[in-house]
């Protein structure tokens, strides 16, 4: 593992004797404590996760209308101060990546999967936008769970959800990836012992990206390479809800297309009652339409299996089967959140 990147937080991950992985190049850790114990300290309390192998990149704001060519959501006419869930599309209106920007008056802050960020900046770089990649100099915290704002309020000036911030320290978003409030800390490396000590003196726990898979599955949210990749649109992945840009981007005219023919792959929601757990890769079948599953695991609070399965075509019916080791086991595809 020497020769993998390391965050600002490496060393306190190793005092803190956390299991580390190898995830997209970085040394990261997979749990402290155990997945399911952070699992339900980020459901009923708090917790914050190393988020720093994340893409940290600051475009001028004078880039935004180059950028909004290159994405399905219309960040031109977002309001200042807000944060922004959006895709980077191909030609082809495939997912380059999944991403989330921070709009403020002077700039933006992109923020983009650790696997793809070479692949975000040349993007940039090749469609003539000027930008600063900030992430060997910077930390993002993510700090997440029902009581992260009450610990926070006398120390930054809690945004709205959905909307960002800035002090002389730190940036900021109430954002996550858990289906919980919180907030996503941007800073120099400098001030990371400081920014500790804060976590720290309020008793909020280090997490691992066990949890944070778990929760996010959860929280039906999607993870780029399973249920967003190269091969899969906005569309297909069940975000037709990101698509608001109405000017010309790159896939538009396929994506437009999928939108009204509904000829395309089909992502959908499932659920087994019992433990049995499909994961990637495990055969799914409805009626005659084949699917493969893309993410799938055991929910904590649910006490059920759950996932993401992609479909060749629209499904025929909400009864599903899976070939799990050898064996049919029954499911069914729900179309609400799995955590209301």
């Amino acid at each position: 593992m020497d020769d993998l990147l390391k965050t600002p937080l490496f060393e306190f991950h190793t005092l803190n004797k956390s299991k580390l992985i190898n995830f997209a190049g970085w040394s990261m850790p997979f749990s402290y404590e155990g997945t399911l114990k952070e699992h339900d300290l980020v459901r009923s309390e708090a917790g914050f996760f190393d988020v720093s192998h994340m893409g940290r990149i600051h475009i001028d704001i004078n880039e935004i209308n180059k950028v909004n060519n290159l994405i399905c959501s219309d960040l031109v006419n977002l309001e200042t101060n807000k944060a922004l869930y959006t895709i980077f599309t191909s030609e082809m209106g495939t997912a380059l990546d999944d991403v989330i920007f921070w709009k403020f008056d002077s700039n933006l802050v992109l923020i983009c999967n650790a696997s793809n960020r070479n692949k975000i900046t040349e993007h940039l770089q090749n469609n003539d936008i000027s930008f600063e990649d900030v992430t060997l100099e910077t930390c993002l915290i993510a700090i997440q769970g029902p009581k992260v704002i009450e610990h926070f309020t006398n120390f930054i000036d809690i945004p709205n959800k959905f909307y960002c911030n800035k002090n002389d320290k730190y940036i900021y978003a109430r954002t996550g990836y858990t289906g919980e409030d919180g907030l996503e800390v941007m800073f120099d490396n400098k001030y990371l012992e400081d920014f500790l000590s804060i976590l720290e003196n309020n008793n909020i726990k280090p997490c691992g990206l066990g949890a944070r898979d778990t929760l996010r599955l959860e929280a039906s949210l999607p993870l780029y390479g399973f249920e967003l990749t190269d091969n899969i649109t906005p569309v297909e992945a069940n975000l037709k809800w990101v698509i608001t840009n109405k000017d010309k981007y790159l896939g538009k005219e396929i994506i437009d297309n999928q939108i009204n023919t509904e000829n395309h792959k089909f992502l959908k929601k499932f659920l087994i009652d019992s433990k049995n757990i499909a994961r990637t890769g495990t055969e799914v079948i409805s009626g005659d339409v084949n699917g493969k599953v893309t993410s799938g695991n055991y929910s904590p609070i649910l006490k059920k299996s759950i996932g993401f399965a992609l479909f060749d075509s629209k499904p025929k019916t909400d009864l599903i089967e899976f070939d799990i080791r050898g064996n049919l086991v029954k499911g069914e595809i729900i179309n609400k959140r799995f955590l209301s």
